[in-house]
């Protein structure tokens, strides 16, 4: 479905589990040679095992312009980055602090800035960025401001630098729930009934998959005439 990554480069952030894990092993068995970032090692290698042993792997905090630059400084060339970092502080304007939000901020924006401008230079006029915003940037909930802020903003980001690295292409996934280990976290045994009263409402009425999000990744690396473009993965959220 995908051969057109064949032999490509493609460098997925925040690929350790969920929605970028899936979209690695996706560019993986689309025979990109790809390489996994994190900010944990002991995951990227678990993640690896996975994937296999050919797949390389960065453990660093893409907020770090730094590590960034190094990281694609040992690429001759880059032909996709996808990004999923992001952090969804909670708590309403009087109790979220100024961290918070430049934590959430950081993990959105920032780092796509440091990708762009790090591994923009190593990326054919054929290659592209894909960032990850959220349906919190359309429909926000009380409490959500701040994580809010954050998607809506690499939305625009993501517009200003589809003009900026153009003929590159660059475009934001914005998701909505999905099977991760966030929600697992979140909610553990309890998952799918806290959840249910939320998912009996929603047109797909199901948590998404994280493969569902991974075609949707790959859809974008490999169109050439998608660009600046918002492509909603969120089983009707914005309907509701």
């Amino acid at each position: 479905m995908f051969e057109s990554l064949q032999g490509q480069v493609v460098v997925v952030v925040g690929a350790s589990s969920g929605m970028g894990f899936a979209t690695a092993a996706a560019a993986h068995a689309a025979g990109a040679r790809v390489t996994i970032v994190a900010r944990t090692l002991k995951r990227l290698e678990t993640a690896r095992a996975s994937l296999g042993g050919d797949v390389g792997i960065a453990a660093l905090d893409a907020a770090d312009a730094d590590a960034v630059e190094a990281l694609f400084a040992g690429f001759d060339h880059v032909d996709h980055v996808a990004s999923f970092t992001g952090e969804q502080p909670v708590g309403t304007a009087g109790e979220t602090t100024h961290d918070q939000y430049q934590r959430a901020l950081d993990a959105r924006v920032w780092s796509a800035r440091n990708l762009c401008a790090a591994a923009a230079p190593k990326m054919p006029a054929t290659g592209s960025f894909t960032f990850c915003s959220g349906v919190s940037a359309w429909r926000p909930r009380p409490g959500r401001a701040a994580g809010a802020a954050a998607t809506a903003a690499i939305e625009s980001y993501a517009r200003g630098m589809a003009v900026e690295l153009a003929p590159r292409r660059v475009n934001t996934i914005c998701p909505g729930a999905f099977d991760t280990p966030v929600l697992d976290r979140a909610f553990g045994e309890r998952k799918l009934e806290a959840l249910q009263p939320y998912l009996s409402t929603l047109p797909a009425g199901r948590l998404g998959k994280p493969d569902e999000l991974a075609h949707a990744a790959l859809f974008l690396m490999t169109n050439g005439y998608v660009t600046g473009t918002v492509l909603h993965v969120d089983g009707g959220s914005l309907l509701i």
